[in-house]
């Protein structure tokens, strides 16, 4: 490379890459990954990845939403006087929340068929 010494790396590079640290807020979550050797335990492995690190925290992030539909759905409604049931037109009771599942066709040639199966099946997510 021109203009620097033999094997030393460009002032640039060295000026993006070598920075000072920064102290975390107190309140940040420690990085922290799965104890595999506590058994499995599917709801605190879910929750681990919270603290797993960086894709891992939005997937942590999004189990976190998607228990909350969950908590909501189960939520019952308040009962209108003048019905006896409170359906909707797919004949399945009214919950508080009602759960979209979009999905792309090459999911159902894979074996997420049967997540989405079972979803469907137990009212996991709402009538089309």
């Amino acid at each position: 490379m021109e203009g620097t010494p033999s094997g030393a790396a460009p002032s640039s590079a060295l000026a993006a890459v070598l920075k000072h640290s920064s102290a975390l807020p107190p309140e940040s979550a420690q990085v922290q990954g799965y104890d595999f050797n506590r058994g499995v335990d599917y709801h605190a492995l879910l929750e681990a990845y919270g603290t797993t690190g960086f894709q891992a925290t939005n997937f942590g992030r999004a189990v976190q939403q998607v228990n909350a539909m969950i908590e909501k759905k189960l939520e019952p409604l308040a009962v209108d006087e003048d019905h006896h049931e409170d359906l909707t037109q797919s004949r399945r009771p009214l919950t508080g929340c009602t759960i979209f599942l979009g999905y792309t066709s090459n999911l159902i040639s894979s074996g997420i068929r049967e997540t989405i199966r079972y979803l469907v099946q137990h009212n996991m997510v709402g009538p089309r």
